[in-house]
């Protein structure tokens, strides 16, 4: 039987990204986006029913672990679920 390294990059990268999706709203943020693509932060408050600075707030742990990536548009930001690991976790627990 393989040995697992607990202190593995890969392994604490994993745990961080299902860290960050543990949070409803971070959740259903990732929800928001797998399902529509690229979204701004105010038409995920739309879809969320959330504050702009909650919705906000959120994003902003989410690009920083790397589950969300932006891009500028003019004066907005657009948002996309681009991590692999984090599509695989709202696509696996979506599709039940």
């Amino acid at each position: 039987m393989p040995v697992i390294d607990v202190h593995s990059s890969e392994l604490v990268n994993k745990v961080n990204i299902i860290k960050v999706l543990a949070h409803p709203i971070r959740y259903a943020i990732a929800i928001a986006l797998y399902e529509n693509g690229t979204m701004n932060v105010g038409a995920i408050q739309e879809t969320l029913d959330l504050a702009q600075s909650t919705v906000s707030q959120h994003i902003s742990k989410m690009r920083e672990i790397g589950v969300v990536t932006a891009n500028r548009e003019g004066t907005k930001i657009f948002y996309e679920l681009t991590n692999d690991i984090a599509r695989n976790v709202v696509s696996s627990l979506e599709s039940e």
